[in-house]
């Protein structure tokens, strides 16, 4: 029952969202924001009711000792996480109200236009503002590589441990870490934004424009990569690489070389869209081959998994327009790798 906390707590993440979804939901439908904030409440809860099974699903020999370490420290993680949030939202509400001026200036409209004001739209800014999504897919490769390592010297069969369940532990511990912090700040800007601390407010100068009206998308992208922590490694890192990478290059190819509009009042370019559907259809068949040795499977299936992939990149990136390509891509993508695996 170690893992009881965690899962709690993303549950609590979805309750807690809906309640603020439904609080406003004639404002989100106005806006075409109610999809995908709904998508966000469900994947909290998918996520706090799967938390259980990741770290033992590919790790038959994993033992109950063992399995309990590591719930038990993942939830110690996010314990002292959500307290020390509660500490500082808390600080900061009393400092706002007891100080009229401090109040004032933390005045969330007045911050929105300061949003909109530093918006950049240049190549640079927006490859920086890409980075966050590549730092969440080295992240990744990263855990698994340093699991790997481990294993191969026999350090994690000395704890009962293997790559699968070292590295998820170590995957997830740090991505749900990444997403409570983010969601309870946002939470706290949606509400009252005078309870975010300085260090918090300038996380979001660098938001798009049409996010301050709902969450960051990285919050989303993180839990969509959830479901595929029970596919084998390459399927999951294809997905990371998918979302992040392949929709990277798309919109920095846009940007620089862009001049043919991919839809009427669209921003997107056909240069970019041919980018984003070839380096899908290459990221696939790299990281299949590269870690073939973990899903040894025909040529076949791995040429069926990268055509596929790269259409539904592509008419996820032509048709969608309410629903976010964050969650679309890996859930869509993931679960046709998948599925081409299985059959």
């Amino acid at each position: 029952m170690l893992f009881l906390p965690t899962s709690l707590i993303l549950i609590g993440y979805s309750i807690i969202t809906f309640i603020y979804l439904i609080q406003h939901r004639k404002e989100k439908i106005q806006k075409k924001l109610f999809l995908n904030e709904l998508m966000l409440v469900l994947l909290f809860f998918i996520s706090g009711v799967i938390f259980p099974f990741m770290f033992q699903y590919h790790s038959n020999s994993l033992s109950t000792l063992t399995l309990n370490f590591l719930w038990a420290t993942s939830s110690f993680v996010f314990i002292i996480e959500m307290i020390v949030w509660g500490f500082v939202l808390r600080y900061n509400s009393n400092l706002s109200k007891k100080n009229p001026e401090i109040m004032a200036k933390r005045d969330y409209y007045d911050y929105v236009q300061k949003v909109y004001d530093n918006w950049d739209e240049s190549v640079k800014s927006e490859f920086g503002r890409k980075i966050l999504h590549l730092f969440t897919c080295s992240v990744i490769f990263i855990l698994w590589t340093l699991g790997t390592i481990l294993e191969n010297s026999g350090f994690l069969s000395q704890f009962g441990l293997d790559n699968y369940s070292f590295s998820h532990w170590l995957i997830v511990t740090i991505g749900f870490a990444f997403v409570f912090m983010f969601q309870i700040a946002d939470l706290a800007r949606l509400n009252k934004y005078y309870m975010l601390p300085n260090w918090a407010r300038k996380w979001y100068l660098s938001m798009r424009p049409e996010e301050t009206e709902t969450f960051i998308a990285s919050t989303p992208l993180v839990l969509s990569f959830t479901p595929f922590i029970f596919t084998p490694f390459p399927i999951f890192a294809s997905v990371a690489i998918i979302t992040t990478g392949a929709d990277a290059l798309a919109c920095i190819i846009g940007k620089k070389f862009g001049s043919h509009k991919l839809r009427k009042n669209s921003k997107k370019t056909i240069e970019g869209f041919i980018a984003g559907g070839l380096s899908t259809f290459i990221v696939v068949l790299l990281v299949l081959n590269g870690y073939y040795y973990l899903m040894p499977i025909s040529i076949i299936k791995i040429l069926m998994m990268a055509i596929l992939s790269t259409c539904i990149f592509l008419l996820i990136d032509y048709f969608t327009i309410y629903i976010s390509d964050n969650i679309l891509n890996p859930l869509l993508t993931g679960f046709t790798m998948w599925l081409i695996y299985i059959i």
